[in-house]
């Protein structure tokens, strides 16, 4: 058999040697196969990431303009010192509500409370919470209550007096500063000063009242 003819047996193969794309193909490996699926899940992380964003966005949103809780609170700061033989001067509200800015006055009232009674000398310059109520997300700038009636006792004799003006539609008071604004997920505060004159209350035969009123924020 002639030297050209021969037969040869190849010698082990050495991989060191063979192209990276052949030693794929020997060994059923894809290399453009595993670069898709690194950026498949390159771009499923990338979807995973942004729709987080969006759910934390949206739940910021929420928050944001969700209702929140608004407590009342009251105090009496007389504009003139009460007469001694003045003893109680009890109050009992029917409701009190606030005012959201820019909304009609028919529609634009949320109730704080409903209902309750205080005697205003247990409130001389010191705050009382009267209630508090979740309402909307915004901005408030009136207080208005309704009193049913006012029983002052004077020298140990209790006389009632009438607050028509807080009876029948309403005593409006203005939130001073700006008003009051409500952010949801956010407590906030609001006090109402109210007080009656000594004069008035001494001195009035037809024992009718009108409140000395103001309102703050906090």
């Amino acid at each position: 058999m002639s030297r050209n003819s021969k037969s040869e047996d190849p010698s082990p193969r050495d991989y060191r040697l063979v192209p990276a794309r052949r030693f794929s193909e020997n060994f059923g490996l894809n290399y453009s196969g595993r670069a898709c699926c690194i950026r498949e899940a390159m771009n499923g992380k990338l979807v995973a990431v942004i729709l987080a964003v969006l759910a934390i966005s949206a739940a910021g949103g929420y928050l944001l303009y969700a209702p929140a809780p608004v407590t009342l609170r009251l105090t009496d700061p007389p504009p003139q010192s009460y007469d001694s033989s003045i003893t109680s001067i009890t109050v009992t509200f029917t409701k009190i509500e606030t005012h959201s800015a820019g909304a009609g006055n028919d529609s634009g009232w949320h109730t704080i409370m409903t209902s309750g009674t205080v005697d205003l000398l247990t409130v001389l310059n010191v705050s009382k919470v009267l209630g508090t109520a979740s309402i909307q997300a915004g901005k408030y700038t009136e207080i208005r209550f309704f009193i049913s009636q006012t029983i002052i006792t004077i020298s140990g004799v209790s006389v009632p007096y009438s607050v028509p003006s807080a009876n029948q539609t309403g005593f409006k008071v203005p939130i001073t500063g700006g008003g009051l604004q409500v952010t949801g997920g956010l407590s906030a505060s609001v006090q109402l000063d109210l007080a009656f004159r000594n004069s008035e209350i001494m001195n009035n035969v037809n024992l009718t009242l009108t409140p000395v009123a103001t309102a703050t924020v906090g």
